[in-house]
């Protein structure tokens, strides 16, 4: 029987060359490993969720990173493996984030609702 996870991102650290959002790759491998997964996107993170966010002119050390980071074509990928991606409301009114601002598919959650989501699963990871 698959095991159902919930990969929780909080903080805004993809792009930086290391592994530490591997929550959001690892996601992409759910459907191989025979789990499923859903992302949810809170605090700093919800900022993964706006549309239009191209990190592709990334420089360091005045050199280009290559390929760039896509995290608005990521988190579209991740939706069309049938990995729901959830973000919590407050989070993005706190940041002056609207819904109309999202990447489209992406699930507004109350933090009320948080408890009865954690609920379903059988393993939460919290990057």
């Amino acid at each position: 029987m698959p095991k159902n996870i919930l990969s929780v991102l909080s903080h805004t650290e993809y792009g930086n060359l290391e592994d530490s959002d591997i929550g959001l790759f690892a996601s992409a491998f759910a459907p191989v490993a025979n789990q499923n997964l859903t992302l949810l996107l809170r605090e700093d993170a919800v900022n993964y969720a706006v549309r239009g966010q191209d990190g592709s002119g990334i420089k360091i050390a005045g050199t280009p990173v290559q390929p760039g980071f896509m995290i608005e074509t990521d988190l579209q990928a991740l939706q069309q493996t049938k990995i729901p991606v959830y973000v919590i409301r407050e989070d993005l009114e706190e940041r002056g984030i609207k819904q109309e601002d999202l990447i489209p598919g992406v699930r507004l959650l109350g933090k009320s609702e948080l408890g009865k989501l954690v609920d379903r699963f059988d393993t939460v990871w919290n990057w």
